[in-house]
């Protein structure tokens, strides 16, 4: 990225001291922006070289200005790229926030200059997709309505040429490029699902979610960064001879109250003993795959249940349902496990409902046999997991998930193939 481009880019994005040369302000913005420390360093003296937010914003509209007519008449890979990197990236995460015209390129010969040069690079036989996304997202912050599907439409496109768009209005804008197919678009009864292993190549901010899926769209996305970051954390938990995973009090008040026999010492022993089962001498590429396979099977699941039970209308259930299916078909068996216990048992405490309550008593009762029973195995406790989804009852409709023998053959056996290889 062009130094004037990039330096505005991140200014934009961060309320992060930028002045501030402490080792662990630099640690935190180069994690945060995906980059190493010393382009940190080089970029924050660059920002402070303007000398005021206004001259660092002219020359971002200046360079940008330049990039553009340079790319007009340019043809070729590495081309496509520097349009990319240099102009669609910052110009789509100013359109995000609604900032286009903070900097004056909020003109439409402006965006058409760009649909134009989208149109060259990544052409498309009957539409501009940019255009048309481009064109929701303004009608959308002028009082308008949006739809998704114009951005499914754009990244439909982009994926053709390894790209993809994480948008989110009112917040950031990400292009980033697909390092794995985890699982080629597989037939899933009348539908379809993707499976894609997504990298930053440009510095900016992901958001706080290690995968995710949009209605309209059968890709499920899992974003190699934040995967990279919940492994890291984990692998620091386990350097640790004793960690505590559970300090609030309120958590000893609740388990009483719910009819467990539990404590804060008791529930981190069992914590620290089952997720050490589970990675103890393990190596970081090992702890990442599995994180990065437990996302992908958490997030397939919530999309195939919005293709089997669109009626559904609490996110609980469905978060109960996905959580149980990634402990069942995780090698973690254990550490996934806790993210059920640790998802329900927050909606419990905080919703006050008696089917809540249950279930993460029944989450933990499992918890405890398997800490306190020998001969409680993992197949044991898989089998009981899928018993406890299979008895689940959603909370408004009274209603049961389907089966997951489709979903085993079709999306999780796709993934071992993945990690077999």
């Amino acid at each position: 990225m062009d130094q004037d481009i990039l330096a505005f880019h991140i200014y934009s994005q961060t309320s992060i001291d930028l002045d501030s040369e402490n080792k662990e302000n630099v640690a935190l913005l180069s994690k945060s922006f995906g980059m190493e420390e010393s382009e940190v360093k080089e970029i924050q003296k660059h920002i402070l070289s303007k000398k005021s937010g206004s001259a660092l914003r002219w020359s971002f509209r200046s360079v940008l200005e330049d990039k553009v007519k340079e790319l007009s008449g340019e043809t070729g890979k590495k081309t496509s790229e520097d349009f990319v990197v240099n102009v669609l990236a910052p110009y789509l995460n100013l359109l995000a926030r609604n900032e286009l015209s903070s900097v004056g390129l909020e003109s439409h010969e402006f965006q058409n200059k760009i649909c134009a040069l989208y149109a060259k690079f990544f052409p498309e036989k009957f539409k501009n997709s940019l255009d048309m996304f481009i064109g929701d997202v303004r009608f959308y912050f002028d009082g308008g309505t949006s739809s998704v599907k114009y951005l499914h439409a754009l990244n439909e496109n982009l994926l053709k040429y390894g790209y993809y768009v994480d948008f989110e209005k009112q917040g950031s804008s990400n292009i980033l490029k697909v390092q794995d197919e985890l699982l080629p678009e597989t037939k899933y009864k009348k539908s379809s699902v993707k499976i894609l292993n997504l990298k930053r190549f440009i510095p900016g901010l992901l958001p706080p979610k290690s995968g995710y899926y949009t209605i309209g769209s059968n890709a499920v996305i899992v974003l190699d960064d934040m995967i990279d970051h919940e492994a890291e954390e984990l692998s620091a938990e386990l350097k640790e001879d004793y960690f505590k995973k559970y300090t609030d009090h309120r958590f000893d008040k609740f388990w009483k109250a719910i009819g467990l026999d539990l404590n804060l010492m008791k529930a981190n022993q069992i914590y620290n003993e089952l997720v050490k089962r589970d990675f103890e001498n393990k190596k970081f590429p090992y702890i990442k795959a599995v994180c990065q396979m437990g996302v992908a099977i958490h997030e397939a699941k919530h999309l195939v249940d919005n293709i089997e039970h669109p009626e559904l209308t609490l996110n609980i259930d469905h978060e109960f349902a996905a959580h149980v299916t990634e402990a069942i078909y995780s090698p973690a068996t254990y550490a996934t496990l806790f993210s059920a216990i640790n998802r329900m048992q927050n909606y419990a405490m905080f919703n006050r409902v008696s089917e809540l309550n249950q279930t993460t008593k029944k989450l933990w009762e499992l918890a405890i046999r398997s800490f306190d029973d020998q001969s409680y195995t993992r197949e044991n406790l898989r089998s009981d997991l899928l018993d406890l989804y299979e008895n689940y009852r959603t909370i408004r409709e009274h209603a049961s998930f389907e089966s997951l023998d489709v979903f085993e053959q079709s999306v999780v056996s796709g993934l071992n193939r993945f990690y077999q290889k």
